[in-house]
């Protein structure tokens, strides 16, 4: 596995959308060993669910209350 060269944490509430389009454009930046770790503060608008299913190499960390 190469090293990572950038980490990139993103704390998430309910974004639903927001988050998505953030982890959109980091990938589409291109930046090469880059990790993206969400901690998820216990939402309840599925986005979770929508970045499991759309970006298999985020790194989720899921707290049980906000």
């Amino acid at each position: 596995m190469p090293e990572v060269k950038l980490s990139v944490t993103i704390v998430n509430y309910n974004a639903g959308d927001y988050l998505f389009h953030c982890i959109q454009s980091l990938y589409n930046y291109g930046m090469e060993n880059m990790e993206i770790i969400l901690v998820d503060n216990h939402s309840h608008d599925h986005s979770i669910e929508s970045i499991q299913n759309n970006f298999r190499d985020v790194k989720i960390i899921l707290n049980s209350k906000n």
